[in-house]
């Protein structure tokens, strides 16, 4: 678990680091202390007990007003990796990542800290576990890391549901469309849950009702929706694991690998593999 994910505590006192990027996902969480947390040139407030979520592409920095105290928790690419966990017998892992793929394409949605009152006390008392654990060794320490993590990127991906659930009863509290991304998000792996069979039996309506809806709402069909965020999911792929072009196929249900590149192609002008290549040279 320790090559999938680095963990540590930075104290800040009365300063402001220069604006940076990483090449991996980070889950930050203020122990202690208040400021401003610059992300992408927005400037949100933090104090103690606030969470962030970045990925690679975004830029921050931190002004702190006071002594502060931050725990950094670092994914590395090992974790978006299969094949680490094949490696790995006491680690079988990829199919619980896909269902916390929610987390890593939604967090943009929520600005600021992520996690709300109600889950505020245990997030926090997961951190703090999660130090001490990794400062022991022995039995039962390896497991007890990965579940910890486990909780906590699960605690995320419900808050950014509900702050995303409760945002669109606002808007347009007769819309189910937020429960349709998020049907189609969390199945994206099942072929048969996106059938539009399945669809109109999940939302108790017809299948020609389901496919005219979600095109009046979104402007787009269902089916090039479901293609482009599973195109999303394959860029993940292609810059931060070691998945062959193959695997990412059978994974995303595409029926081979020149599939894959045919509709990728279509979309981006280059293939799977050019693209995985661009990506590397310009890291």
């Amino acid at each position: 678990m320790y090559k999938q994910i680095e963990l540590k505590v930075i104290e800040l006192i009365q300063q402001k680091n220069p604006i940076h990027k990483h090449h991996f996902f980070e889950l930050i969480f203020v122990l202690e202390g208040s400021g401003l947390h610059i992300i992408n040139n927005n400037k949100y407030s933090f104090t103690k007990g606030d969470v962030f979520f970045l990925t690679p592409e975004e830029y921050h920095a931190f002004e702190t007003i006071d002594s502060c105290k931050l725990c950094f928790i670092d994914f590395t690419a090992n974790f978006f990796s299969s094949t680490f966990s094949r490696r790995n017998e006491k680690l079988n892992l990829s199919d619980f990542f896909k269902n916390l793929e929610f987390v890593f394409h939604n967090h943009h949605n929520i600005h600021g800290s992520i996690v709300n009152e109600n889950d505020n006390i245990i997030f926090e008392a997961l951190i703090k576990k999660l130090i001490s654990e990794a400062d022991r060794s022995g039995a039962y320490q390896e497991i007890i890391v990965q579940n910890i993590v486990f909780l906590l990127l699960n605690l995320l991906a419900r808050n950014i549901h509900d702050t995303m659930q409760n945002h669109s009863n606002l808007v347009n509290s007769k819309s189910i469309i937020h429960e349709i991304y998020t049907y189609i998000q969390q199945n994206i792996y099942e072929k048969n849950s996106l059938k539009i069979e399945s669809l109109a039996l999940k939302f108790n309506k017809s299948a020609d009702y389901i496919n005219r809806y979600f095109k009046t709402q979104t402007g787009n069909t269902l089916k090039n929706y479901i293609i482009k965020y599973k195109l999303e999911l394959i860029i993940s792929r292609l810059k931060y694991s070691d998945l062959t072009i193959s695997e990412i196929a059978y994974e995303m249900n595409f029926v081979d690998e020149s599939h894959l590149n045919k509709i990728f192609k279509k979309n981006y002008g280059i293939t799977a593999n050019q693209y995985r290549l661009k990506s590397n040279h310009l890291e």
